[in-house]
């Protein structure tokens, strides 16, 4: 099967099917590929928040969608009190004040920074996206001392930004914890302060579909569907630049396709297919970690902390976790303490995550893969997290599904392509995805 489109969009998460929709409403052939058979789920985890624009654009209301917001954001230290925050500042503050965390004045300054270091048109899309306009954009960018001095600040390690406004050690690893953990990073990391602007954004407040109600994937992949845009499944056998303006893409052994865009609605996505290997790029676009998930199914219900089963979690004992976790895994190892995400699904289930795991292993003096028995390591940590904040977790678990994404380090046939756009936010990555397809298409007319 052949086809010639404007956009190719490579991935297996919602952000990838709203782009993709999106780009078809809008007017544009589209295709999408599926490179992973994405595995049926009995009870959905939470996504980043659609937003309105996306939500009319893709005409959701006619698919009976609802979706619920996560109630808040919990880290569960090993002693004293959780922190918690609101997605709305006041709510925030008040909650600090009553937990007698002094930063608390501070909360709403340091959230109207972070969300204004980003402003004015994404100024990040200028250096992480190379188009027509990006020379131009750079040149500005450098002779405006103001621009200068906010990239400066965005792309530098979030701990200077936490810092400036906060001396409580736990909110500051609440913070780092719940904004840094999709990227397995560091606060110490350069480019991790924008994962801060990036978390405060309002559309990256998660949110999941209630009980008993269709699942998101599904609603998107008929909205896809509705729109026109054309489906692959397969792997990437061979890619090529077809001409100055077209690439020419291999899929299987039958689909052969052109596109003038491959664009990928995640960093995860880009890696997983290996198109991130030796990009160059800043940030926290590296490819030195691995994301594992494990969904536990259980026998009996357990009791949610302080009995909201709608927020979603983080276990950590200190901000040391982050940085050792993040250093274990650049150096090939397993960290015992890694900050581990979880949250209840709607039936009960308990998703958990973390992204401070290696991509690859040092051993020997030489690197290798993940095997079964590192998965079950890995597991085992996670499961042991959990369990050190719920006691009667461990005895509860009836079945455990874990599934490890790691960068594509065997193949990559991106290179020498220069029309893969990879957008590069996580936290609110359906906002940015829809943002960046019609940056493209707005440049390419």
């Amino acid at each position: 099967m052949s086809g010639q489109y404007d956009f190719l969009v490579i991935g297996d998460d919602e952000a990838s099917l709203c782009a993709a929709a999106a780009a078809a409403r809008a007017g544009a052939s589209t295709a999408h590929l599926r490179i992973n058979q994405r595995k049926k789920q009995s009870g959905a985890a939470t996504t980043p928040a659609i937003p309105n624009f996306v939500w009319r654009r893709l005409e959701l209301q006619d698919y009976d969608l609802t979706l619920e917001p996560a109630s808040a954001r919990v880290t569960l230290f090993k002693d004293g009190d959780p922190v918690i925050t609101y997605a709305k500042p006041r709510e925030t503050s008040a909650a600090l004040e009553e937990t007698g965390i002094d930063d608390h004045f501070v909360w709403s300054d340091f959230i109207e920074e972070t969300n204004g270091l980003a402003a004015n048109g994404y100024l990040a899309s200028t250096l992480f996206n190379a188009g027509k306009d990006s020379g131009k954009g750079i040149a500005k960018m450098l002779t405006d001392p103001v621009a200068l001095e906010r990239t400066a600040r965005l792309f530098g390690p979030s701990a200077d930004l936490l810092n400036d406004y906060f001396t409580d050690e736990r909110l500051k690893a609440h913070v780092s914890a719940h904004a840094l953990g999709l990227a397995g990073a560091s606060d110490r990391e350069a480019g991790s302060a924008a994962a801060l602007s990036e978390f405060f954004d309002e559309d990256s407040w998660r949110a999941r579909t209630p009980k008993d109600a269709t699942n998101l994937m599904t609603v998107l992949e008929i909205a896809c569907q509705d729109a026109g845009v054309k489906s692959y499944a397969g792997k990437i056998t061979e890619i090529a630049n077809d001409g100055a303006k077209q690439i020419g893409v291999s899929i299987g052994a039958e689909d052969k396709i052109r596109t003038s865009y491959i664009f990928f609605a995640t960093p995860e996505a880009a890696a997983a297919a290996g198109a991130l290997q030796g990009d160059g790029r800043p940030g926290l676009n590296n490819t030195a970690h691995a994301s594992i998930t494990v969904r536990f199914k259980l026998s009996n219900r357990i009791e949610p902390p302080a009995g909201d089963d709608k927020a979603i979690f983080q276990i950590i004992d200190d901000l040391e976790d982050v940085r050792d976790a993040r250093d274990a895994a650049v150096r090939g190892k397993l960290h015992e303490r890694a900050p581990v995400e979880f949250e209840y699904t709607p039936n009960g289930e308990i998703v958990a995550r973390t992204a401070y795991f290696p991509a690859a292993f040092f051993e020997d003096g030489a690197w290798r893969g993940w095997t079964g028995q590192d998965r079950q390591a890995a597991a085992a940590i996670i499961k042991n997290r959990i369990a050190s904040r719920l006691p009667d977790f461990a005895s509860q678990i009836r079945r455990a599904e874990t599934e490890v994404m790691t960068p594509n380090t065997r193949e990559s046939f991106f290179e020498g392509c220069d029309r893969v756009i990879v957008q590069w936010r996580r936290h609110n990555a359906i906002s940015a995805a829809v943002k960046l397809i019609d940056e493209v298409m707005a440049r390419s007319e």
